[in-house]
């Protein structure tokens, strides 16, 4: 994501704009449909805003940029951007799928989406500082650092609860046999997740 050259990395931005756009395109009409909750497809609207923009701190540094301001910035598009918010995203678009289809209820969707993007960027943004040993951080930050950092897992191991608690309903009504592959995807996502970021 941020090795490559500057052309690529335009042209990989132009694209992550590109998506936004074509995401917004279905988003903003159904904010703008009166009445109903509109709180998880306002979280959804900022999870896919911060994956379409947040890559744009990888333009924040070049070639001449002193190392230390290049790894503070290249870790933010590691840490954040891939590790953070499409993890935000993730939960916030399966919550609002499963609540779309009654397998849990919107404003449960809501708050369980609420409380893993406050535990990710909670422990995302101050969990960049253990990442930065090369650029000269002093132990007492990278130890804070890696304190936030071990906080990430408490959403993964939330979403994998939520996940076999979603799993438990497949009996709830007929249609659900008809998804049981992308209910069982989902579990098995959510597990290895929760496996390799977290035990590994």
């Amino acid at each position: 994501y941020v090795d490559l050259g500057r052309l690529w990395q335009i042209g990989k931005f132009a694209g992550m704009c590109f998506w936004l756009v074509l995401m917004l395109r279905g988003i903003v009409p159904a904010l703008r449909t009166p009445g109903g909750d509109k709180n998880l497809l306002a979280l959804l609207t900022a999870s896919v805003g911060a994956i379409g923009l947040f890559y744009g701190a990888g333009f924040f540094y070049g070639e001449r940029t002193h190392l230390t301001v290049m790894e503070y910035w290249r870790w933010w598009i590691v840490h954040l951007w891939v590790e953070g918010f499409f993890e935000v995203f993730a939960t916030t678009a399966l919550a609002f799928i499963f609540s779309t289809l009654g397998l849990v209820s919107r404003r449960m969707a809501t708050t369980a989406s609420l409380a893993s993007a406050s535990l990710f960027m909670l422990g995302g943004i101050p969990g960049t500082f253990h990442h930065l040993y090369f650029a000269g951080t002093t132990t007492p930050v990278m130890a804070v650092g890696a304190s936030f950092s071990a906080l990430e897992v408490v959403p993964l191991i939330v979403l994998g609860h939520e996940a076999w608690e979603n799993w438990r309903l497949k009996t709830r009504a007929p249609w659900m046999a008809d998804l049981k592959w992308p209910l069982m995807c989902f579990v098995a996502v959510a597990f290895w997740n929760m496996l390799g970021a977290g035990v590994f």
